[in-house]
C-alpha cells in the first residue's frame, strides 16, 4: 500500500521546474557556466575522492540493489567527473588536485562486483573508468602512478570480456528469465557504444584489447542500426523497430554515442549524417528529449524517453561536435549551449534526472564535458 501511494505521489505532484533559477536573473555566459560548474564538482567531493552517494530524498528510486550497484554507480560517476575536470578549460590548482585524487579513489575501487544475474550496472562503471584512465594516461604521461592505472586498466580488459553479452554488446540488465554468469540477456546498443568509446581511449594510451571482442561489439551496434538512422534500445528492441523509444525522436539522444563509436573503430560515418543527429537532436527534436527531463518515473515520457538520456546525449554531441567542419561546429555551438542550460541550477550543477545523489555529480559532469567543447557562441 505504502509503495503504491509513493508511486502515486511521485506521478500525480508537479514536477520541479528544470530552471529553479530566479526568471529575472541573468543567466550565466559560457566561461561562467564552466567555471560554476568546476567549482561545484570541487566542493562536493568525497573525502575518498568520489563523487555520488546512495542517500535519496524520494520515496521511490530506480531499481539499484546494495552494495555492488551502488558501487558501480559511484564509480562510474567518479570517472565522468574526473573527465568532467580535466577537460575543463578553467583550471584551479583545487581542480587538478580533485582530478588527481579521483583518480586514486578509481584505482582502489573500480572492481565493483555484480549483485545479481539481473543486474550489470557494473559494465557502466568499466566502460566510464576505462575511458577516464586512458584519457588520463594521454595527459599525463609522466604520471608517477603509470604502472598502477596500466594494470587497472588491463584488469578492464579482462572484466568487460567477461561481461560481454552472447550478441556481442553490453547490456546493464538482462530482461528476460535467462541469469548466466556471462550475460546471455540483450546488450543495449548505448551502453555498447559508450564501452567502445572508452575501449578506443584506453588503445591510444598503449591498451591492447582482443579484435573479437571490438569486432562483435561493433556488429551488435550495427544491427541496432534502422533504416531511418536511429538506434534501437537494444538488440532485442531491433525486432520492434517501429517502437517509440526505437524512432528518430525516442533514439535522439542515444544517436550522437552510437555514431560517434562507429567512427572511432573505423565506420565511415559521412559529417552529413552526425549533422542530422545533431539537427534531430539539438533543434527539430529537442522538445521531446526536454519533456522528459525530471520525470520520476523511467521512460514515462512520449516516445518512452526518460530523463537520464538528456545530458548524456548532449555530452556525445559535444565529442560529435568536435569532429566536425568550422562552418557546422559553430551553428551548432548555441544550440548545443542552450539545450545544457536547460538543466542549470542556481548553485552552478546540472541534473536532469533524481537519481539518489548521483544525479547532480553525473549531470555537471556530462555537462561539463559539453560546454568544455563548444570553441565559441
Amino acid at each position: 500500500m505504502i509503495a503504491r501511494l509513493a508511486l502515486l505521489l511521485a506521478i500525480v505532484l508537479p514536477l520541479p521546474c528544470p530552471a529553479e533559477e530566479d526568471a529575472a536573473a541573468q543567466p550565466p555566459d559560457l566561461e561562467s557556466a564552466i567555471r560554476d560548474a568546476v567549482l561545484w564538482l570541487v566542493h562536493n567531493q568525497h573525502d575518498d575522492g568520489g563523487w555520488g552517494s546512495h542517500h535519496s530524498p524520494r520515496p521511490i528510486e530506480v531499481f539499484c540493489t546494495v552494495p555492488g550497484s551502488h558501487n558501480a554507480f559511484r564509480t562510474a560517476t567518479t570517472a565522468l567527473c574526473v573527465m568532467a575536470l580535466k577537460d575543463s578549460p578553467y583550471k584551479t590548482f583545487e581542480s587538478r588536485k580533485a582530478a588527481s585524487r579521483g583518480i586514486d579513489c578509481l584505482c582502489a575501487k573500480w572492481n565493483v562486483k555484480r549483485v545479481s544475474g539481473f543486474e550489470h550496472y557494473s559494465v557502466w562503471a568499466f566502460g566510464y573508468t576505462l575511458q577516464c584512465l586512458g584519457e588520463w594516461l594521454l595527459a599525463h604521461p609522466d604520471d608517477p602512478r603509470e604502472k598502477k592505472i596500466r594494470a587497472v586498466c588491463r584488469a578492464l580488459v579482462e572484466k568487460l570480456a567477461r561481461y560481454q553479452s552472447l550478441d556481442g554488446g553490453w547490456g546493464y540488465l538482462s530482461v528476460d528469465s535467462l541469469k548466466t554468469y556471462q550475460p546471455a540477456s540483450t546488450s543495449m546498443s548505448f551502453t555498447t557504444a559508450t564501452i567502445l568509446v572508452g575501449i578506443d581511449r584506453a588503445q591510444k594510451a598503449g591498451i591492447e584489447f582482443p579484435e573479437k571482442m571490438i569486432d562483435r561489439a561493433m556488429e551488435s551496434v550495427k544491427r541496432t542500426e534502422t533504416p531511418e538512422g536511429s538506434f534501437c534500445y537494444g538488440e532485442l528492441w531491433k525486432y520492434q523497430p517501429q517502437g517509440g523509444i526505437n524512432r528518430i525522436k525516442g533514439s535522439a539522444c542515444r544517436t550522437p554515442c552510437c555514431l560517434y563509436a562507429m567512427k572511432l573503430h573505423g565506420r565511415e560515418v559521412p559529417a552529413a549524417r552526425d549533422c542530422k543527429a545533431l539537427d534531430d537532436l539539438l533543434i527539430r527534436h529537442l522538445r521531446f528529449s526536454k519533456i522528459g527531463v525530471r520525470r520520476p518515473i523511467p521512460h514515462e515520457a512520449w516516445y518512452s524517453i526518460s530523463g537520464y538520456f538528456y545530458l548524456y546525449g548532449m555530452a556525445y554531441s559535444a565529442y560529435v561536435l568536435e569532429g566536425l567542419p568550422p562552418d557546422d561546429r559553430k551553428r551548432f555551438a548555441k544550440p548545443l549551449f542552450d539545450a545544457v542550460m536547460f538543466c542549470h541550477q542556481p548553485d552552478g550543477s546540472f541534473w536532469d534526472y533524481t537519481l539518489y545523489s548521483y544525479h547532480k555529480p553525473y549531470g555537471t559532469a556530462f555537462a561539463l564535458i559539453a560546454l568544455s567543447r563548444i570553441e565559441s557562441l
